[in-house]
């Protein structure tokens, strides 16, 4: 899948300060700020798309329902308390008020909407477990000598090589 940045960079003046911002799809990888910024002071990000924690919902799990019953792999090091729940269409469904067991989380205040056998559970943001091959998380770096900001959004699976399809907002603080 390829990786794409918004080819419009959006400027806004600080005093004696630049600020560049705009938005990266599918994983995107670099911008170049040697057109606007002499010396960045501070770069960084978010991510904006939900990524799957590879759990299902096993049954129906009516609305403002508290216990859950999950299956297909461990929820516990996946999901944590007061961490946000999401459909795949990005409906919010609760906050996680405790992990009680591998196939069991409770929602506090129950569910927002009923939840449907074999649905996945979905993040906003990063999904990191604590152990994994796989991690979608989102670093930001900058390269001085080529004038780049690099977003390194998730790796490569060891096996499937599967890439990162985040997406997400950047913004850059720097010296015109």
């Amino acid at each position: 899948m390829a990786y794409g940045n918004t080819t419009d960079i959006r400027t806004h003046v600080l005093g004696d300060l630049f600020m560049l911002t705009g938005t990266f799809t599918d994983g995107g990888k670099e911008v170049s700020y040697a057109d606007h910024l002499s010396e960045v002071l501070a770069a960084g990000g978010h991510l904006t798309s939900l990524t799957s924690t590879g759990i299902q919902i096993d049954g129906n799990e009516a609305a403002a329902q508290t216990v859950l019953t999950v299956k297909t792999i461990d929820a516990r090091p996946h999901l944590i308390a007061g961490q946000s729940v999401y459909d795949a269409a990005g409906v919010r469904r609760g906050v996680i008020a405790t992990v009680d067991s591998a196939t069991q989380i409770t929602i506090e205040s129950g569910l927002a909407a009923q939840w449907d056998d074999n649905e996945l559970i979905y993040v906003l943001g990063a999904n990191k477990p604590s152990v994994t091959l796989i991690s979608t998380s989102l670093d930001v770096s900058v390269d001085e000598k080529n004038k780049l900001i690099v977003f390194e959004c998730g790796s490569v699976h060891a096996t499937t090589h599967v890439t990162s399809t985040s997406d997400g907002r950047w913004w850059i603080l720097g010296k015109r």
